[in-house]
């Protein structure tokens, strides 16, 4: 009885973080900003909204890592590599989450390119795969995902998502749908040390969350952040530390009733 407790929890945890909901921001960056992250650029993009790797300039390699409530059977891990050619962005990534009696794993392959002056689009392929252990079996699917960004005024910036638009179902002993999820926010950057960012999503069979977070830049290698989100309501802090070619992001979530969640990850930008 108590492994099936066990394996039963395992199960519907994640269901309920990651399939139940829209697919997680896997950067730290973004996490400290309420994940709030539907104009902002960067490698991890990948996991947010692909049009921002468009904004980027280098190559980027990546690794990022949380924990659930502090909860090594909840951890999350990912990596990604983003190319800029002149065709644009390439981006691959992977991520997992779980443990030996549920296992989430995601392989994604990104494009992105600048379809004039302050104008970017996105697309991604996705393939997730989702194991049971102990000979529950396993199960997978193919999902895509699109994302536009546009400047509106030298300051403001909107941006769209749509993850999903395929409608995916996975087989196996689930038989129900990846989620479908749009999303939609705009940025304001006030001068070079401060932007707000503020983000409205929709699961076609959920309630509407919202976000919104603040990035302040004191200093040339250092970044303040925090935020908040709903669905349930959650508070967002981070930093970041710009070492030469080297970025690192810590953030912790906090949810009242479980407690919080820590992340980090690091980027090397190739010259």
């Amino acid at each position: 009885m108590q492994r099936r407790s066990t394996l039963l929890i395992a199960s519907l945890l994640p269901a309920a973080l990651l399939a139940g909901g829209e697919p997680i921001p896997a950067s730290a960056r973004f996490a400290g900003m309420g994940n709030a992250a539907a104009t902002l650029t960067g490698l991890w993009c990948t996991s947010a909204n692909q049009a921002g790797l468009a904004g980027l300039e280098q190559a980027t390699a990546g690794a990022f890592y949380q924990q659930h409530w502090l909860s090594p059977d909840l951890a999350m891990q990912g990596l990604a590599f983003a190319l800029p050619l002149r065709a644009g962005t390439f981006a691959v990534s992977a991520g997992s989450f779980g443990n030996n009696l549920y296992a989430q794993r995601t392989f994604g392959l990104a494009y992105a390119m600048k379809l004039g002056d302050g104008l970017r689009a996105g697309v991604q392929l996705d393939y997730l795969n989702i194991r049971l252990g102990e000979n529950y079996g396993s199960t997978g699917a193919f999902t895509a995902e699109l994302g536009v960004q546009a400047r509106l005024t030298e300051r403001l910036w909107i941006g769209a998502h749509l993850y999903n638009p395929n409608r995916a179902k996975l087989g196996g002993p689930y038989a129900e749908h990846v989620p479908t999820v749009l999303g939609a926010g705009l940025s304001y950057r006030f001068n070079d040390e401060v932007i707000l960012c503020a983000e409205a999503s929709k699961d076609i069979d959920r309630q509407e969350q919202y976000r919104a977070g603040v990035e302040y830049r004191p200093t040339k290698a250092l970044f303040l952040r925090t935020g908040i989100s709903t669905g349930p309501a959650r508070a967002h802090f981070g930093v970041g530390v710009q070492v030469g070619q080297v970025d690192i992001d810590l953030a912790a979530v906090v949810r009242s009733q479980l407690g919080f969640t820590p992340m980090v990850n690091l980027n090397y930008r190739f010259k």
